[in-house]
């Protein structure tokens, strides 16, 4: 033989064992005879830059667009598209491909870029790694260089031990894929990154689909079309994956594979009571019915109305036509209810809650929850109490009511004693329900706990402090609350009782919606006096007579919530009403109201300064003219104008004038005459 021929697998030989030592690979595989020999782990490190691309389809973050394919809206709403989610969520998975042990498939075949050991036992141990070379071949010493591209694993195990018998004899050999070749494909049609990928042999179609970033919207996931060898070696419908996970419905990869996604065709949707109500694709070439989608949906809920399927029809015209159906009768093999479905039908399974009647049930009054329950069958009245939470303290159990109401009929009332109800002697008293029953539950009477009054402001120890019904003085809550400082206004001391607030005037709403010029004086007049009577809910009292001159008419009896509040003496006098500037102005002793004036920027073009009113802080009202002195406190009020009606009075100047003139013309014609 030429040497530089021999020389060509001499070389192969030590290029294939000089990147890992046989010592090395017999350390990696365990030397037991018992385990099967037709899986073994990737090695991470050769196996690498296989899965980067993986990685980078994985690591990158969902789009919008890939948040709008996974629902598709139908009339129901919106509803998810099934299978969709496959390709959108992050397959974490497929990252570890690299460090899992995989069973060959069963029609696995060697070519160039497998990886194998070959371990002989017995009288002769030794144990080889050897790559097959982009011819298909392989160097085994002593045997030379064995032809394998196409081989079975099995097919080349019996090839070599029929040339290692030439050599050696006692013996046992094994043969396992070390690492499995990598191939390329390609990917096209209606998927999101079209192109050629680099993948292990050990993948398959749908890894495939996934690193090409999965169909688009338009793509079908029924109808992968897997190209070998320039025809249709396979159809792979994802579904019987994602229904079963028997990878028997994938088919594995080899070189120069194209896989073909075709656009999608045709979808129905589902909704209702199914397990999985979402978008379907129905399978090319095949008539599926009814019964197929509901088993694709997963079947019924335990609340499905199977008496009566609707189906939504889109028909040639655009329009729509409702069918229906009775799936009793499809289980009955009926065929003329299992309907062929058609594209854009839309399916709806009713719920049977939807066709009970609901009944009702009432309880209100001294209840943890009143409101409204469900009748439920044999339902009395302590089980309704227990659903509402139970009683409150204040409720009078000697005697509640029970309304029975009978529509067409004049109502029921049964009186019944829930003080037995804890003894566990309930007997007749706890009355089974019936529907629209309303259980009323009233409050002990003269019931009354924690009764409270709040100080605020200028008192030693303002607080919450407890009072006794209709005998708690004002005079008394003053004292526990320690007298006042130093600072307090008594003055302007008020007691509120928000119990007294008119809640609702709808004279005061009707007129708050209308203009000036829609109102009579009289209304107008109402409508200023009610926006300035946010505090009829003050109680009045002259504390100065009170406390000072110990006045017993002034001492009230206080009731629940009042609130008590003495201000902070006020060191200013309030200027208010048609002036530039109102506010406060600083107190000075001894100033007069022209002074006060003045320091809020005189008065106004339109006020009526002889109108003026002082309001002193003990709450009389009087004329400027009348007030010698100011304190602090006081408030000057400058009102505005009234408004002169002057056009009535320019019209009638006019028509007088008109009159005047006729009768001018009259009297000089019969005089010129």
């Amino acid at each position: 033989m030429d040497k530089k021929l021999l020389g060509v697998p001499l070389l192969l030989f030590f290029f294939c064992t000089s990147h890992q030592g046989f010592s090395q690979v017999f350390e990696r595989v365990p030397n037991d005879s018992s385990k099967s020999r037709s899986a073994y782990p990737f090695d991470g490190t050769s196996s690498r830059s296989q899965t980067e691309p993986f990685q980078n389809h994985f690591d990158r973050a969902a789009t919008p667009a890939d948040e709008e394919n996974t629902a598709v809206k139908n009339g129901a709403g919106e509803l998810p598209f099934f299978g969709i989610d496959l390709f959108n969520k992050d397959m974490g998975g497929y990252r570890e491909k690299s460090s899992e042990v995989y069973v060959l498939p069963p029609d696995y075949r060697l070519g160039p870029g497998d990886k194998l050991g070959i371990f002989l036992l017995g009288k002769v141990q030794e144990n080889r790694e050897v790559m097959v070379n982009v011819e298909g071949k392989i160097f085994v010493p002593p045997v030379g260089v064995v032809d394998v591209w196409g081989l079975s694993i099995e097919e080349f195990k019996n090839l070599l031990s029929k040339k290692l018998a030439r050599y050696y004899d006692n013996y046992s050999l094994d043969v396992m894929i070390l690492q499995p070749k990598n191939v390329m494909v390609a990917v096209v049609g209606e998927v999101e990154r079209p192109g050629k990928y680099v993948l292990s042999a050990m993948n398959t179609v749908l890894d495939a689909i996934i690193l090409a970033g999965g169909p688009t919207d338009k793509g079908s996931i029924r109808d992968i079309q897997l190209v070998r060898e320039q025809r249709l070696y396979a159809s792979v419908d994802l579904y019987e994956f994602l229904m079963s996970g028997n990878n028997e419905y994938d088919a594995f990869l080899e070189a120069g594979d194209r896989i073909y996604v075709p656009l999608l065709h045709n979808k129905v949707s589902i909704s209702g009571e199914v397990k999985r109500p979402s978008m379907f694709e129905l399978k090319p070439g095949l008539d599926e019915t009814l019964l197929d989608l509901i088993e694709l949906a997963g079947g019924f809920t335990e609340y499905a109305y199977e008496d009566k399927i609707e189906i939504s029809r889109l028909r040639e015209n655009g329009q729509r036509e409702l069918m229906y159906v009775d799936y009793h009768k499809i289980a009955a093999d009926d065929s003329s209810q299992n309907l062929i479905l058609r594209n854009a039908d839309r399916v709806r399974v009713y719920s049977k809650l939807e066709q009970i009647h609901e009944r009702k049930v009432a309880i209100f009054g001294e209840i943890r929850r009143p409101g409204v329950y469900d009748l439920e069958d044999n339902m009395h009245l302590s089980d309704l109490i227990l659903k509402a939470g139970n009683l409150t303290r204040k409720a009078y159990t000697l005697e509640a009511e029970v309304a029975k109401i009978d529509p067409g009929k004049p109502t029921k009332f049964i009186k019944v004693n829930l003080s037995k109800f804890g003894n566990g002697t309930n007997g007749s008293s706890d009355i089974r329900l019936d529907e629209d029953d309303q259980v009323f539950i009233r409050q002990i009477p003269e019931w009354e706990v924690g009764l409270t009054v709040e100080v605020e402001g200028e008192v030693m120890f303002p607080g919450k402090y407890s009072i006794a019904k209709d005998s708690t003085y004002l005079s008394e809550i003053l004292q526990k609350a320690g007298g006042f400082t130093d600072e307090a206004f008594l003055q302007e001391a008020v007691v509120i009782r928000p119990s007294t607030r008119l809640k609702f005037d709808k004279e005061f709403e009707r007129l708050k919606k209308m203009r000036r010029e829609e109102m009579s004086d009289l209304e107008y007049q109402y409508l200023v006096m009610r926006q300035n009577t946010a505090d009829v809910n003050h109680i009045v009292v002259d504390f100065e007579k009170l406390v000072y001159e110990n006045d017993r008419s002034q001492d009230i009896i206080l009731e629940d919530g009042d609130e008590i509040f003495v201000p902070k003496a006020p060191k200013v006098i309030t200027v208010t009403g048609r002036v530039a500037n109102p506010g406060g102005i600083t107190y000075a002793p001894e100033r007069d109201m022209e002074y006060y004036l003045v320091k809020a920027g005189g008065a106004a073009w339109d006020a009526n300064l002889k109108k003026t009113k002082i309001i002193k802080v003990t709450g009389e009202v009087l004329d400027d003219e009348d007030v010698d002195n100011f304190q602090p406190g006081d408030i000057i009020w400058v009102p505005r104008k009234s408004d002169k009606k002057l056009w009535p009075v320019v019209f009638q100047s006019i028509s007088v004038i008109a009159q005047l003139a006729s009768i001018y013309l009259i009297i000089d014609t019969s005089i010129n005459r």
